[in-house]
């Protein structure tokens, strides 16, 4: 360009990294250099880059030479190092001037010669270590370069730059070198476990920041320490299978006859041992040995036996041999290569697996490995004794079982088999991750019925005593507790006496109290857990710390005691601590509990109609059945205490004066769709009509008779069963009820045969249906087997009360409805008007219409229940 046009050409200059000079006492500045032709108007045409470099050479550098101001100059001289790059010019300033006395040097220009075998020098030392720096980086790279004990030591002193979390980025911005050694990598880990250690140990180094994840994904880093850790576990699992060969196989039968000389093995000079016929397997073509390991003698003593070699013994019919010298060393030396390399493999297996868990933090990243069969690799390892490798698989194993694959996967290689054994090691760290791990797997049914097989729970106790692993213990309880076989479990342990200790004494303030708590309130479900609760004072105590701190969920554990038989009477003592809350408490949540309590005591020994009438409960509970007025769950327990209290003659009578039957009524008619309260009135229902003296009311001054026929035929079986006895009892004392119950009760059994004879009717008015489509459909319903007037058996005599299961299953009518009332209906018009109209064409057989529906009804009869003489009432007269 000419020089007029020079102002169209615009020129930037970006700085780069610094770095020491391979050979020369210089500073090497690297630069990018950007030259960009502009149009008239300033807009960019055409532009170049271009990477050059600048040599700073320092000719006044000595032992002697001050560092910060030599840096201070270099700084001020040249434009392209920034001001914020003192100190790191300082600092090469620095190895500039020792780079002489350092070691490396000397190490460099005299490699040590490669044997062959797998660990062929010795690492670098701990001084060696320490002098690695930056400026020797070229050196490092020649010697991954080279044989492989140069690799293993050019890698350690990468290694130890790498672990300066300050050196990660510089080392990151090195592209030549992370591709060396990821290729070295790929190209020789089979080769040296010391080589595989050091270079994955580089990159775990960045994996350790997430911003350098993308580096190590790069490289594909993550999919070779997958294919190390398969290879390496395969190879200790061979190792150890020729190792378990050796020492359990046992050698083949000597004959007794004399072998013929072209039979027998020529002896040398050298050994006269007897061998046997079964050579050696060789060893695996996974494991490398050297001629120097197999020279090396054995750290087990041997015995005297041993030390005096033996001739040749004839063989005679007494003469057993069980193994010879030779299987003993070759047994010692397998035994010995197997812990060195379990050693060293566990170094390589912690850093491939801590480097595939930091990785991991991306779900995706993870589902791969997954694919790649992680799981499986790190069951395996579950195997090993080295305890941070533990610790290490089991915190993976924790962190992928919160995915339902990998927990399935889990437990098909039965990884609950395998965790007892940690437990038993002792160590703090690898219970706690252990514990955890079971926590994930608790939520699934079948794993903790596996871990109760097992027979984890003695072990779980026992560690409810480590304040560390407490509150993991008691969560795994917790979900443990949900089985009734467990809570049975736990009164052979002291896990009761523990757990109801922590309640009792645990700040409530502190993370973790409710734990404790929700393990009570299960185990309380159980007879003999409850008993074992109320040992000592432990009862008294319970209940005084509830009312102090208003906590329902002690309370809720109180209620889950009052139910049963051998309990409740314990709790009789705080009755009036229970009542008087009732009318005054706000915490509607503690109100419930209080409630529940007393609705439990049904005991002969507690006068409710005292209790009633002393704490002034009976408006109160009035004015909670009003509708809308209380929550659902609140209004259930109310009902639940009335039927309990209406168990008292008196007390029932009380209620009845009070009109709390007209309240229950009312309830009825609006949350007639709650099954659970249903059930609950009409409980109270049949414990007023068991008493003479309010029977009468409860049949001629309400319209309860009217409304359990009703629900005579609720699909709720429960409500079914308390109505029957209900009605039963009404029937005995009131004989126009009596016909009414038994007539709708004929016509609700009856109404599906009545439907099937229109079906028939229909089809045959219409030519297109005979007897065969109606037979066809009365198989589907057998009137014998769904009437109640037969079910003798099924009846519920509701005497005590004893026998009826209160359970909601909250079913629906098909209209969203309850059925509505038909017992003003007229049975005999019906069925008249039903069966005058049915034709009288006969089928194949000759019969017609009429008589096989008679035939049928024949055997229907209605049994008059009241009367002490049977009388049948035939129905086949109203059809002939």
């Amino acid at each position: 360009m000419q020089t007029e046009d020079a102002r169209y050409i615009k020129r930037r200059v970006r700085s780069g990294n610094i770095d020491v000079h391979p050979t020369e006492t210089a500073l090497i500045v690297n630069y990018e250099l950007e030259a960009v032709i502009l149009g008239e108007h300033g807009e960019p045409i055409l532009s170049d880059k271009k990477d050059c470099q600048k040599i700073i050479r320092l000719k006044r550098l000595d032992a002697d030479t001050d560092c910060a101001a030599l840096a201070k100059e270099v700084v001020a001289k040249c434009t392209l190092i920034h001001q914020s790059k003192l100190a790191e010019v300082e600092h090469l300033i620095y190895y500039l001037r020792s780079r002489k006395e350092n070691a490396f040097t000397e190490i460099a220009e005299t490699p040590r010669p490669y044997s062959g075998c797998e660990s062929p020098s010795p690492g670098p030392t701990a001084a060696e270590k320490a002098a690695a720096s930056f400026s020797q980086m070229e050196q490092y790279l020649e010697l991954v370069y080279e044989e492989l004990p140069d690799k293993i030591r050019g890698s350690a002193f990468i290694l130890e730059l790498a672990k300066d979390p300050n050196n990660l980025e510089e080392l990151a911005n090195s592209e030549s070198v992370l591709s060396a050694l990821s290729r070295v990598l790929r190209e020789d880990w089979k080769k040296s476990i010391e080589l595989s250690t050091n270079i994955v140990y580089i990159f775990f180094c960045f994996s350790t920041f997430s911003e350098f994840h993308p580096i190590v994904l790069q490289y594909k880093v993550g999919s070779l320490a997958l294919e190390i850790v398969d290879y390496e576990l395969k190879r200790y699992s061979e190792l150890k299978s020729e190792l378990e060969t050796r020492s359990t196989a046992s050698p083949p039968p000597i004959s007794r006859l004399p072998l013929p000389r072209s039979g027998r093995r020529p002896q040398t000079g050298i050994s006269s041992r007897v061998r046997t016929a079964t050579p050696s397997p060789s060893p695996s073509p996974l494991s490398s040995t050297t001629d120097a390991d197999k020279k090396r003698p054995s750290n087990i003593p041997t015995p005297r036996s041993a030390l005096k070699a033996p001739s040749t013994p004839s063989i005679t019919n007494n003469t057993t041999v069980s193994r010879t010298p030779e299987s003993d060393d070759e047994s010692v030396i397998t035994g010995r290569k197997l812990f060195t390399l379990a050693k060293k493999q566990d170094q390589l297996l912690r850093v491939c697996f801590y480097l595939l868990l930091n990785i991991a933090e991306n779900p995706r990243v993870e589902d791969k490995m997954r694919k790649r069969n992680l799981v499986s690799y790190l069951i395996h390892s579950l195997d090993r004794s080295t305890p941070e490798l533990l610790v290490l698989v089991v915190t993976f194993l924790h962190k992928l079982s919160i995915y339902k694959e990998n927990k399935e996967e889990m437990a098909n290689m039965n990884v609950i088999d395998k965790l007892p054994k940690l437990l038993q090691m002792k160590e703090k760290n690898i219970e706690l991750v252990t514990l955890k791990l079971l926590f994930n797997l608790s939520f699934d049914t079948k794993q903790r019925e596996k871990m109760v097989r097992v027979g984890f729970i003695p072990k779980l106790v026992s560690l409810l005593g480590d304040d560390r692993l407490r509150e993991v213990v008691l969560k795994l309880l917790y979900h443990l507790s949900m089985d009734d076989r467990v809570k049975q479990m736990f009164t052979y342990t002291d896990c009761v006496q523990k757990v109801i200790s922590y309640v009792l004494d645990w700040d409530g303030e502190q993370p973790g109290y409710l734990v404790p708590v929700a393990v009570c309130v299960n185990a309380a479900i159980n007879s003999r857990c409850a008993e074992l609760m109320c040992d000592q004072d432990n009862l008294q105590r319970l209940m005084a710390r509830a009312f102090h701190l208003q906590d329902s969920l002690l309370l809720k554990i109180v209620r889950n005691i009052s139910t049963h038989q051998a309990t409740k009477h314990l709790l009789i003592e705080f009755v009036g601590d229970l009542a008087s809350v009732l009318t005054c408490c706000q915490n509607e949540d503690f109100l419930l509990e209080c409630v529940g309590i007393l609705a439990n005591l049904d005991l002969p020994d507690l006068n409710y109609c005292q209790l009633l009438n002393q704490y002034s409960l009976i408006p109160w509970i009035k004015s909670q059945l009003v509708p809308g007025k209380a929550e659902v769950d609140l209004v259930l327990e109310v009902v639940m205490l009335v039927g309990t209290a209406a168990g008292d003659e008196s007390c029932s009578s009380l209620l009845c004066k009070a009109d709390i039957l007209l309240s229950l009524i009312e309830l009825l008619k609006a949350k007639q769709e709650d099954d659970e309260i249903v059930l609950q009135i009409i409980y109270v229902f049949h414990q007023v009509a068991k008493h003479s003296s309010t029977r009468d009311y409860l049949i001629r001054e309400t319209e309860v008779p009217a409304y359990l026929i009703d629900l005579m035929h609720d699909k709720n079986e429960q409500i079914r069963k308390v109505c029957d006895s209900c009605l039963d009892i009404i029937k005995e004392c009131n004989d126009e009820w009596a016909d009414r119950i038994k007539t709708e009760k004929f016509e609700w059994h009856n109404s599906h045969w009545l439907s099937m004879v229109e079906m028939a009717e229909n089809k045959e008015m219409d030519g297109s249906a005979g007897l065969g489509d109606l037979n066809e459909a009365l198989p589907h319903f057998n009137i014998l087997q769904q009437s109640l007037l037969f079910q003798t058996g099924s009846r519920v005599s509701l005497s005590t009360g004893d026998d009826i299961e209160i359970i909601s299953n909250n079913p629906m009518s098909d209209d969203g409805s309850r059925p509505v009332s038909r017992y003003e209906s007229d049975i005999e018009e019906y069925i008249d008007n039903r069966y005058n109209n049915i034709n009288l064409d006969k089928d194949k057989d000759g019969n017609t219409t009429r008589e096989m529906v008679r035939d049928a009804l024949k055997n229907l009869v209605i049994s008059e229940d009241s009367s002490d003489d049977v009388k049948f009432f035939h129905i086949d007269s109203m059809i002939e």
